[in-house]
């Protein structure tokens, strides 16, 4: 597929107005969306639970062929298992069992996993060869371009941070960031490589570009990237063998740090900005101490967790002080929650 020059730099514009905008604000908005077992999304509007009572989540759709959901900034896409892939175009929820407030933009059968940034872009990844695309506008199928095609590539990486920065994963562990270039014909150029250690298991950011290694250390990007073989601009935050996820919000102006990182036992531990020193990493603070707790997720300031029996659960302070952890509320405690998203504006 061809875009001509100037819905290429329409596009791009577009994302720079996007993140101007969001650098100049103050306040953040957050959504938080449920993904059941039956294939039905739900998205939070409040109140929280009150004993066993948790009415604060509407019905958005109820497709048992949904796959997944993924958001970035105020927008909710699902993938279905054909590949197609729908947005939420709201703002009215299911009514009865009509839930028709979704646009189908893309039909491809070879799509296996989608995501999104922090600027509502949303991008696709191909089983047949690999290729990344992504949405750059558009009312129908076709409003998609081809920005890499590398057969290495493992997975495709939602960020949280406000601006338009797709990362991407690849097999042998290195991590590459998107430069904002389409593809030419096989010519793929719009990357740069950040590092390529064969420990990374996952990426994530928000403020700023974290990665997880399978011994369970934490790394934090500082640049430059890659030069060569070299690949220098990475401190490492922690070096807990127990850490098993990493998850990143966006503070703003005048935030503090939203690094977040999951242990083996369900503890919940926040990146308080000291960086290791030697063997010494002091710089954690704990939220949580649940073993119930088997994912985390953040997005702008906010974070939240499922626990393995549905329930999700929001951060509001303060953190533990000793065996205590007071600083959560249920939002919702339904078994057949299979996964949880959120996105944010400022």
């Amino acid at each position: 597929m061809k875009r001509s020059s100037i819905q290429v730099f329409m596009c791009v514009i577009a994302f720079f107005l996007a993140s101007s905008t969001v650098a100049a604000a103050q306040s953040q908005t957050t959504f938080l969306y449920q993904l059941r077992q039956d294939g039905s999304i739900w998205e939070y509007v409040g109140p929280a639970c009150s004993g066993n009572s948790c009415p604060g989540w509407r019905q958005l759709d109820s497709n048992p062929a949904t796959s997944d959901i993924t958001a970035g900034k105020a927008d909710l896409f699902q993938h279905h298992m054909d590949g197609s892939i729908w947005i939420y175009t709201g703002p009215q929820p299911c009514n009865a069992s009509s839930c028709n407030h979704w646009g189908r933009i893309d039909n491809n059968p070879s799509t296996i996993e989608i995501a999104a940034d922090g600027i509502g872009s949303l991008y696709q990844l191909h089983a047949s060869d690999l290729s990344i695309w992504w949405f750059c506008g558009g009312n129908t199928c076709p409003g998609w371009a081809k920005i890499d095609n590398n057969p290495s590539t493992n997975n495709i990486l939602n960020v949280s941070g406000a601006v338009q920065d797709l990362l991407q994963l690849h097999f042998d562990g290195s991590i590459w960031q998107f430069l904002e270039m389409l593809c030419n014909g096989n010519s793929c150029p719009g990357w740069r490589e950040l590092d390529h250690n064969p420990a990374t298991v996952s990426v994530v950011e928000g403020d700023q570009i974290n990665q997880l290694h399978a011994d369970g250390s934490i790394w934090q990007f500082t640049g430059p990237a890659c030069s060569g073989n070299s690949c220098p601009g990475w401190k490492k935050l922690d070096a807990n063998p127990r850490a098993v996820q990493i998850a990143a919000g966006e503070t703003g102006i005048n935030g503090a740090n939203t690094l977040y990182q999951l242990h083996n036992d369900g503890s919940i531990w926040s990146y308080t900005g000291t960086p290791c020193s030697g063997n010494s990493c002091p710089g954690w603070q704990r939220l949580d101490d649940n073993p119930s707790a088997a994912l985390i997720i953040a997005a702008g300031r906010a974070l939240y967790q499922l626990h393995s029996d549905g329930s999700i659960w929001s951060y509001t302070g303060p953190p533990c002080s000793g065996n205590s952890c007071p600083g959560w509320q249920k939002l919702d405690d339904n078994p057949i929650t299979v996964d949880i998203k959120a996105g944010f504006f400022f």
